[in-house]
């Protein structure tokens, strides 16, 4: 099972994207990473900010799944509110992670992907406040 989790930090109306070296030029998209066996996926979600930048989440809430052909997966994805730390980048899991204005976003995955729909979501909502 792959784990999705887009962090947002409502004070400062942001979310932070992270892009992997697999991604097309330019492209950011949510965290993501495997639930180990033995893991629920909200453990794996805090688990995996926690490695891939160096940041301690709050307020997880499910977002919805979807299928995945590669690896065979199944996908469920979360957000999560920013809680504390600063962005420290592991290099083994992503090449870079920042936080994005509401407004300012480009380059973002395709649709139907549940990480497009899930950062849609976010935005639509960060941007009517």
């Amino acid at each position: 099972m792959v784990r999705v989790c887009l962090v947002t930090n409502a004070k400062e109306n942001k979310i932070l994207l992270a892009r992997s070296p697999h991604f097309r030029k330019g492209m950011y998209s949510a965290l993501a990473g495997f639930v180990d066996i033995g893991e629920t996926a909200e453990c794996a979600a805090h688990r995996e900010v926690q490695e891939e930048v160096g940041l301690k989440i709050k307020s997880l809430k499910y977002f919805g799944s979807q299928s995945w052909p590669f690896p065979s997966s199944f996908m469920i994805a979360f957000t999560a509110e920013y809680l504390s730390g600063e962005i420290i980048i592991d290099p083994n899991e992503i090449e870079d992670a920042k936080w994005f204005d509401a407004h300012n976003i480009t380059n973002l995955p395709d649709m139907p992907s549940i990480s497009r729909r899930l950062i849609d979501s976010i935005l639509l909502d960060l941007n009517e406040r």
